[in-house]
């Protein structure tokens, strides 16, 4: 018997395959540049973080964890073709956000970090919390497009676990102020992520029936 021919990719698999190839070039660039200290014990990062280097590892892990398994979750031909990968996946996601947000929040109040940024981490971890939670209450409750919404927005939270040290990797110091408004910056673009992308589909759509035949 014939096999099913695969549908070519869309602009939007593309489009989707190309933000995710850059998050994964994001990822490795802020390991190396961030991260070495791990292995690298005369690194004076290490020394410095040497109190809470356990709780590091282990958000480190679950946050790995969370933003792996969130990828794996956006994926529509895993949703559609294998929905039971895509159940056990989203409980791994929402397990290791459980674990991982409240010892952001912990870290992000501690010494370790600065008092300007020490509000914004608790939101932050809050949230990020909160709309894991919230996507997963919709997705028992068969609210699915709302579980959908949810689930960007805590994804976009995620996210901020790799972006937010982005700039590391071209400069080597910058003030805590500026910390401070980068990391409220993405905050609101993690919540307001899927309004956006559902208006940008919106018109890319209305603008392909406008076009003349």
């Amino acid at each position: 018997m014939a096999s099913r021919a695969r549908p070519p990719a869309s602009a939007n698999d593309w489009l989707k395959f190309s933000f995710f190839a850059l998050i994964a070039l994001c990822f490795l660039a802020v390991l190396w540049v961030d991260d070495r200290f791990w292995f690298d014990p005369s690194d004076p990062h290490a020394r410095r973080v040497l109190a809470f280097r356990s709780l590091l590892m282990f958000h480190g892990l679950m946050g790995l964890t969370a933003l792996t398994a969130g990828t794996a979750q956006m994926s529509s031909r895993i949703r559609t073709r294998k929905p039971a990968l895509h159940h056990a996946l989203g409980k791994v996601y929402i397990v290791a956000v459980c674990l991982s947000a409240p010892v952001a929040i912990y870290i992000g109040v501690s010494a370790l970090e600065p008092a300007s940024i020490h509000v914004e981490q608790v939101f932050q971890g809050g949230l990020w919390l909160i709309c894991a939670l919230v996507a997963w209450i919709c997705a028992r409750l068969r609210l699915m497009q709302q579980h959908r919404d949810w689930m960007i927005r805590s994804y976009g939270f995620t996210l901020v676990f790799v972006l937010s040290r982005v700039p590391d990797i071209f400069v080597n110091h910058y003030s805590d102020q500026f910390l401070s408004d980068m990391l409220w910056s993405l905050i609101v673009c993690a919540l307001i992520a899927p309004e956006s992308i559902a208006t940008a589909s919106a018109i890319r759509r209305a603008s392909a029936r406008k076009r003349p035949a």
